[in-house]
This record gives C-alpha cells, structure tokens and sequence, in this order.
C-alpha cells in the first residue's frame, strides 16, 4: 500500500506515458506542455527506482518493470475514474437492489400493498423488504439497514435514540376514536364502566386514554392487552370489548365498527415519512419516499 508521501497524483501521467511510449504524446493527452510531462517523468523514475522508458531507434520503449506494472496501472486509474464520475441518474425502470421499510401492524395492514404495487409498477427490479417497527429504528435508519420508516410523532411523549439525525416529514394527522362491535353511547362513566382492550407491544399498562382519564380523576378496567392494532379490531368485532384506536386504521381496515369520540382528551399525532438526514439527497432514496409519502396522504384523506 502506498504511504502518505508516495505521490499518486503522477498515476494519470504514468499511464499516458505507459500507454502512448511517448512523452509527447502524453502531454498532449493531458493537456500539459512537454517540458511539464518530461519533468513529470523524471519523478516517476525517481519515486519507481525504475527509468521506466528507455531510447531505442525508434522512440521510447517500456522497460521491463513498465510492462509489468502497466495492467494494475490502468485498473487503478480506471477504478478512480469511476469513483470521480458524477453520479448516475436513478432511473426506476433500470433499478435494481433491495429498499427496506419499517412499519408498525397498522401500516403494514394500511399501505404495504398499495405501496408495493406502486413500487413494483414504477420499479419492477427492485426488491421490497418490510420489517416492523423496533425500539433501535432510527439506528437502523441511520445505518443504512432500514431507508424509510412510517410512524407518528411521538417525539414529545418518548426519548427516541438517535431521533436527532432522523428526518420526520408529517403527511396526514391522525385521530383516535372509541369504537365498539355494535352502537352503544358511551358517555364517560359508561366508558369507565366498560371492559377495555389496550394495544401495548410489549404488555405494558397505560396508555393516552388512561392519561386523560386520570386528569379527570378516572380510571379504567383493561381487560385484555394485545400487541397489535388488527388483534385489537379482531377482538372488538367478536366481543363487548371496548377499544379506542386510530380513526384512520378503523375507517380502513373495520369501517362496519361503531365509531364515536372518546369521551376523554387524546393527543393528536403527525403520521410522518422518516428518514436518516444523510440520505436527503439521494435520488432513489427520494424517488421511495415520493411513493410512500403518496400512499400515506391517500390514507389520510379516506379517513378525514
């Protein structure tokens, strides 16, 4: 490997030189005077320890050394020209690789496959990978192993890792709503009377509804929790359970449940297309966002 004072700068005249056996035709090649290109030879021999070109009667001729150097020469000069050249222009017909999505149970219900079918329509040798939401997705993003990620902001109730370097574009706002399998009036100490199903990843306790309950001197029984939205809609349709959810993923994906406002305060949140800032300017990168950002406004508007 070459040191710090190894002047590979010269490698581009090495190899007019190599090539063209000719100190005058190198210049002209580079566009140099050929005194310039006569004392640029000089340095290679120095820094080779090798005269590199030799007379003969003809001209110049490679010596022994230059032969052998000149293939690893030009693949050398020629990787460094690929690396130099302006970027490529993304063209979705032409793609290929791998884009990966994070999504939590609710989009991947809501939007993957409209998603993928615009994605495959628009780009159909690219492979789409989708994974679920973890507690070390913006890592993830920053990495590079996931590019784009669909969750709401949240960043005013939870400590996020590494949320900083996460760009969050909002597309729609989401509501919650309390929905039941048939049409019951809850006012709020029916509501309290009522048996609740909670939607927590993990089985924790707690939740929006239970803050603004508590605010109001109020609490709840959760009679059952579930790890994700559709469990949740699927135990509401089959029972008396009571559950309150986004009005965006009912309208979607259980538009035959009663619907009604809750009767305690629940935050509005800002779905939001995420990425890691480093990405911003990258046009494949831009072309999945488009696409996602489409889909989500699209499912922002069926639930207005």
């Amino acid at each position: 490997m070459a040191d710090m004072h190894t002047p590979t700068e010269l490698l581009p005249a090495l190899l007019a030189l190599l090539e063209t056996q000719s100190v005058t035709l190198a210049a002209k090649r580079l566009g140099v005077g050929q005194p310039a290109m006569s004392r640029t030879l000089e340095k290679l021999r120095e820094t080779t320890q090798d005269a590199l070109l030799v007379r003969t009667g003809r001209g110049l001729a490679r010596t022994r050394h230059a032969t052998d150097i000149l293939p690893r020469v030009q693949s050398v000069v020629g990787t460094a020209a690929q690396i130099l050249a302006p970027a490529v222009a993304f063209v979705p017909a032409r793609a290929t690789g791998v884009v990966t999505l994070a999504l939590g149970d609710d989009m991947q219900a809501m939007l993957a496959g409209k998603l993928l079918g615009r994605l495959r329509s628009d780009a159909p040798g690219l492979d789409v990978r989708v994974r679920s939401i973890t507690r070390t997705v913006a890592h993830e993003a920053q990495r590079g192993v996931v590019d784009v990620v669909v969750i709401p902001d949240i960043r005013r109730e939870y400590d996020i890792a590494a949320i900083d370097d996460i760009v969050m574009k909002p597309e729609y706002v989401r509501r919650f709503v309390t929905v039941t399998r048939a049409k019951r009036r809850l006012a709020l100490d029916a509501f309290v009377a009522a048996e609740h199903v909670l939607v927590s990843p993990e089985g924790e306790e707690g939740g929006y509804v239970d803050d603004g309950l508590r605010s109001v001197g109020k609490r709840r029984r959760v009679a059952v929790t579930v790890p994700t939205f559709q469990a949740a809609l699927a135990l509401v349709r089959e029972s008396d359970l009571v559950a309150t959810l986004p009005d965006d993923l009912v309208r979607v994906l259980a538009p035959e449940l009663h619907r009604q406002n809750c009767p305690v305060s629940t935050p509005e949140l800002s779905m939001c297309v995420c990425w890691a800032s480093r990405f911003t300017a990258d046009a494949r990168h831009r072309w999945l966002r488009q696409h996602v950002a489409a889909e989500l406004r699209a499912i922002g508007a069926r639930s207005r």
